[in-house]
């Protein structure tokens, strides 16, 4: 279809079926929310949003009660149907290709928005990287994941599988932060859930000293653990900023300042890296390593926000096969970087 004919010819039409668009996807990802909600999230009046949702009534794409409004299987079906269209219309796919250029990477599929503006660019990315993982699996297949926000909303947005059997999730590094709910463990057994998989526990920190390495894997659960993630088939997981891992690690000042100084702008599996991939820092990480990191045979990368962007770039030299689920504030940052 030729979208810039359609669009001079009937002007109105692009504004109209973006905002219709975006307003069933909410509705898909949210379940039922009501106007005012609609409203706030997409930026758009409360008189406007009440109109789109009468004329979406009449057509059957969604149900109005005093609970809120509810997306239809009519209205799902032309969420899927429409896909490629709205792509079109936000020239994500053109972005797309720049930015697969750019990093040389396998594929890179980008959702529209900024993460670091909008909470509900989250639901967008963990809603994308879910159905690309739900293309991926097959039978028996071992699926590790690190933690973060991001990847925990992938967890959320995940489609019950009735598909599948004799999956397992397994925490691909030790716990990290404070949030609970944003730890790999948290996340695996989340996933496991959606996924009807068994579920392999990691008990422990993402850091620890070598002596206390050795202890843990005297545990069985450990043990187990590290055996599963020599063998996975797919990986999860967040692209983390130097800066902000070093924190989140426990580095102390002095620590973290040098490791910034050495041009790290990325973090994974407890190596840093410069914008050109090259290691400038490693610490003691429990967990998936580097080396098992790169034998693994489906990896997807997700990030969001244009600050996430210098990171992005590194860990994309890591692996040209990797595929990478970015927001379109990141995807933009990447392609101004490298004018």
């Amino acid at each position: 279809m030729n979208i810039d004919l359609l669009s001079s010819f009937v002007p109105e039409f692009k504004e109209y079926f973006i905002r219709r668009y975006e307003i069933l996807q909410m509705l898909s990802q949210e379940g039922t929310v009501g106007r005012r909600t609609i409203s706030t999230k997409l930026n758009l009046s409360e008189r406007v949003i009440r109109d789109e949702i009468n004329k979406l009534k009449e057509m059957e794409l969604v149900l109005v009660s005093s609970a809120g409004v509810t997306i239809t299987d009519s209205g799902k079906n032309i969420i899927k149907s429409f896909l490629e269209l709205y792509r079109e219309f936000n020239n994500l796919t053109e972005l797309e290709r720049t930015v697969e250029e750019i990093l040389n990477v396998k594929k890179v599929i980008v959702v529209k928005g900024d993460v670091s503006k909008d909470e509900y660019v989250f639901d967008s990315l963990g809603s994308a990287t879910a159905k690309l993982i739900e293309g991926i699996l097959q039978d028996g297949y071992k699926i590790g994941v690190t933690g973060g926000r991001t990847l925990s909303a992938i967890a959320d947005e995940m489609s019950l599988n009735t598909k599948r059997k004799n999956l397992t999730v397994i925490p691909a590094r030790g716990s990290l932060g404070r949030s609970v709910g944003y730890q790999s463990n948290s996340i695996a057994s989340k996933l496991a859930q959606k996924l009807n998989a068994e579920y392999q526990i990691l008990p422990v920190p993402d850091t620890a000293s070598e002596e206390a390495m050795k202890m843990l894997m005297d545990n069985q659960e450990v043990k187990e653990a590290y055996e599963k993630l020599k063998n996975l088939d797919v990986l999860i997981f967040g692209v983390g900023r130097a800066d902000v891992m070093t924190g989140r690690r426990g580095s102390s000042d002095e620590l973290k300042s040098s490791i910034l100084k050495s041009g790290a702008v990325a973090e994974a599996f407890g190596h840093y890296f410069n914008i050109k991939g090259e290691k400038v820092y490693h610490s003691q990480s429990i967990g998936i390593t580097i080396s098992e990191f790169l034998k693994i045979p489906n990896v997807i990368g997700v990030a969001g926000g244009d600050e996430k962007s210098e990171a992005i770039m590194s860990i994309s030299t890591l692996r040209s096969d990797m595929v990478l689920v970015i927001d379109e504030s990141a995807a933009k940052r990447i392609v101004n970087i490298r004018r």
